[in-house]
């Protein structure tokens, strides 16, 4: 599901719809401008275009304000000046709110992170990001506190600090061919980097919940009285069966990969370049894992379409000098991280931490339970990539 900014502009939706439109019209000519809006407007886990703006106008007007004291503390600890003007809120995202910080020194991005991103975790994506940025990859510049850490603790949270970048948004759904062949490249970039990992694979990506675990879920929503607690149960078959997709990872293929380059976390620069905002998720994993779980998130939404399929392909293949074989298997990584990702959500849709994850989590579970990833796409989308 897409977020929107804390202070969006109906500008802003209007020429995400205008990309849209473009998007849709790749594969769909008939495609009309209130299809691209309604589209949007799904993606943003609202019922229509007027919905959308009404929420935009409503955001607008009901701006959050930064907690007492937190910018001053963000620009100690990270040695950034003197607060020159009031923090501004950029988004909100799973992992909390972004805030604009401006000091005499220049403007900043302060971001806060899960509690699992500590430093060791911030420097393994930061020799990542260090190397695809030498090999062109479009980045964001991290900072470091006076300590020389890229993660500190403020407010009992953590966070990091970007230097300000100006940029758009994140690409639309479905994938602009544009867009798909950039991050093909970027993928193929980074791979053939071949950086080596000793680090274990997150268990996030690798240990499913149990049925028992699933049916605990279906008995809380239900307690909760979630109006989708009836269609948790009905999705619980699919979930099941995508747990037969799995795969022992052969560790002498394992390399430094990204493990999180997903559409939230790319943005487009000014000259349309792609800009990638999120390292902190760098971990171990093998290429055709990486690739199995970058297809699921960059070509099976809204549908799987060849097209953009193959402009991924042909990136990836132009960067990397090859494509390589993948299978089922491949998707295993993928099937896990959707599972765990499904599963966390309507763990805090049920139990929020605050109104901000609460309304992000009751829009994304619904968005979840009618959309979810079944088999059957998963066997189309590799018979695609075969074709």
């Amino acid at each position: 599901m897409r977020f929107l900014p804390d202070k969006p502009s109906l500008g802003f939706l209007r020429k995400e719809a205008k990309d849209l439109l473009a998007a849709l019209r790749e594969s769909s000519p008939d495609a009309s401008l209130a299809d691209a809006q309604l589209a949007l407007a799904a993606e943003y886990g609202m019922r229509d275009w007027h919905a959308l703006k009404s929420e935009a106008e409503r955001r607008a007007a009901e701006l959050p304000v930064a907690p007492e004291g937190l910018a001053d503390a963000l620009a100690a600890s990270f040695g950034l000046g003197r607060i020159s003007k009031p923090a501004v809120p950029v988004a909100f995202t799973p992992m909390g709110r972004c805030w604009s910080l401006s000091t005499d020194r220049g403007r900043w991005l302060a971001v806060t992170v899960y509690p699992w991103i500590v430093e060791a975790q911030a420097e393994l994506g930061a020799q990542l990001r260090d190397a695809a940025v030498a090999a062109g990859i479009g980045a964001p510049t991290p900072v470091r506190s006076p300590e020389g850490r890229l993660i500190e603790s403020v407010q009992g949270q953590n966070w990091r600090v970007h230097e300000w970048i100006q940029v758009g948004p994140s690409p639309v759904a479905p994938t602009p061919l544009t867009v798909a062949r950039g991050i093909g490249s970027t993928y193929g970039t980074l791979h053939s980097l071949a950086i080596p990992s000793t680090a274990p694979v997150n268990p996030y990506l690798t240990r499913r919940g149990s049925d028992a675990d699933w049916e605990r879920l279906v008995e809380r929503a239900s307690g909760a009285g979630k109006p989708w607690a009836e269609q948790l149960t009905r999705v619980l078959p699919t979930l099941y069966e995508l747990r037969a997709i799995d795969a022992e990872i052969d560790s002498e293929a394992i390399i430094l990969c990204n493990c999180n380059l997903i559409p939230e976390h790319v943005r487009t620069g000014h000259n349309g370049e792609l800009i990638v905002t999120e390292w902190d998720f760098a971990g171990s994993l093998t290429p055709e894992l990486e690739l199995g779980s970058a297809l699921t998130h960059w070509a099976l939404r809204p549908t799987i379409n060849h097209k953009t399929v193959a402009a991924f392909r042909d990136g990836y293949a132009d960067a990397a000098g090859h494509w390589p074989q993948l299978s089922l298997a491949s998707f295993s990584i993928a099937v896990t991280g959707y599972l765990n990702w499904t599963y966390n959500t309507v763990c805090e849709a049920i139990t929020p931490a605050d109104p901000d994850h609460a309304t992000f989590a009751d829009r994304e579970t619904v968005d979840l339970l009618t959309k979810p990833m079944t088999r059957a796409a998963l066997e189309k989308l590799l018979t695609t990539l075969d074709a």
